[in-house]
C-alpha cells in the first residue's frame, strides 16, 4: 500500500495538472509544504523564545556578581551573551531536526510480514 502510494504520487507529479481531476488537485494542494510557517515550527520557536526569556531572568537574578576582575555590568553583559548565543544555537539545532522530519530525504520501505 505504501509502495502503491509512492508510485501514484510519482505519477501525479509527472501528469500535467489539466489532466488531473479536481479532487486529486485539491488533495495535492493540501499536501504542499508550509515551510517556515508550519504550525509546529512556530509553536516550538515560541517555546524556545519563552525559555530564553526565563533563562535571561534566572541569569540576572542568580549569576550576576562583582569580582575584583569584572564589574557588575560586565558580568551581566557576559551572562546575557552566553544565554542568548546558547539558546540560539539550541533553537537552530531543534529547528533543523524538526524541519528534516517534515520533509524526509529517505522514506521508509516496509516489507510484508511473513507468517
Amino acid at each position: 500500500q505504501v509502495k502503491a502510494r509512492a508510485v501514484s504520487l510519482r505519477l501525479f507529479r509527472a501528469t500535467p495538472p489539466f489532466l488531473l481531476p479536481r479532487a486529486i488537485l485539491r488533495a495535492l494542494a493540501r499536501m504542499t509544504c508550509m515551510g517556515f510557517f508550519a504550525p509546529g515550527l512556530i509553536t516550538g520557536s515560541l517555546c524556545w523564545l519563552a525559555l530564553a526569556c526565563v533563562a535571561t531572568f534566572v541569569q540576572n537574578m542568580l549569576f550576576v556578581k562583582e569580582t575584583p576582575k569584572i564589574t557588575l555590568a560586565e558580568s551581566r553583559q557576559l551572562g546575557l551573551i552566553v544565554v542568548w548565543i546558547s539558546m540560539t544555537c539550541m533553537w537552530l539545532f531543534w529547528a533543523f531536526v524538526y524541519m528534516h522530519q517534515l520533509v524526509p530525504l529517505i522514506y521508509p520501505v516496509h516489507t510484508p510480514v511473513l507468517e
